[in-house]
């Protein structure tokens, strides 16, 4: 049996269905004959000598000489540690290429640019580790789903050990207040039938909604007239919460 989810990961090397399939099938199996390799990976009886020959041009398969023809993967540990070094030191070269170019119109950055709407829960989520893995000072949460996820509270873990000082307000299970408690965030009880934030540094907020149909979507702004607005309320309801 193939494992779907790992095609789709070979997917993102560059490989296409068959190729994905082809591949796992030979780790799955060690070595195999054509026929063995396309019963497992289930491809066209018409590709499989031509999916097998990209493969090996590629370095995921070798050949083994014989009557029938054999053949056999690549160990995953070489020939995906070679992938990744390959797109490491091409995401290097764009970063050093691009960004004194994109630098260059930082300044010219209007209102309308430092708001940006994110659709979709991963994409919401992806913004909010990228923001808490950059935070040096300070996390404010109001609400809680935000930071429901193993790798959103493994980010508040590690901006904790940098010495980041997070507080939360909301009305949280037990089960929150323990992580919170575990990772040392000061939290305190607020009920609110409003949208939901973070802010990070005085620098970069995002505020989450979510619409009847259940499709997220949120606001990314790094405006600070907003940034300061959002940050004032923040700190009027944790003195307000402190008296009652």
């Amino acid at each position: 049996m193939i494992d779907s989810k790992l095609v789709e990961h070979l997917k993102l090397m560059n490989l296409t269905e068959y190729e994905s399939r082809t591949y796992l099938a030979l780790v799955v199996k060690g070595t195999a004959t054509v026929k063995e390799i396309r019963e497992l990976a289930q491809i066209p009886y018409s590709r499989e000598y031509d999916i097998l020959e990209s493969l090996e041009r590629r370095g995921y398969v070798v050949v083994q000489p014989g009557r029938p023809r054999r053949y056999r993967a690549v160990d995953p540990r070489e020939i995906l540690s070679k992938e990744l070094q390959v797109r490491a030191r091409a995401v290097e070269e764009l970063i050093k290429k691009l960004s004194p170019i994109y630098s260059r119109h930082l300044g010219d950055i209007t209102f309308s640019e430092v708001i940006w709407m994110l659709k979709g829960r991963e994409n919401i989520h992806d913004r909010l580790i990228a923001m808490l893995s950059g935070a040096r000072q300070e996390v404010l949460i109001l609400g809680i789903k935000p930071v429901t996820t193993r790798a959103i509270a493994r980010a508040l873990r590690e901006a904790r050990s940098r010495g980041v000082v997070i507080k939360a307000l909301g009305v949280f299970d037990e089960e929150t207040k323990q992580l919170f408690d575990e990772i040392g965030v000061e939290h305190r009880r607020y009920p609110h039938d409003h949208s939901r934030f973070v802010l990070v540094d005085d620098r970069e907020l995002i505020l989450a909604s979510e619409d009847p149909a259940n499709y997220m979507f949120a606001l990314y702004n790094q405006n600070p007239g907003c940034i300061k607005l959002y940050r004032n309320y923040f700190q009027h309801i944790w003195e307000e919460t402190r008296k009652l």
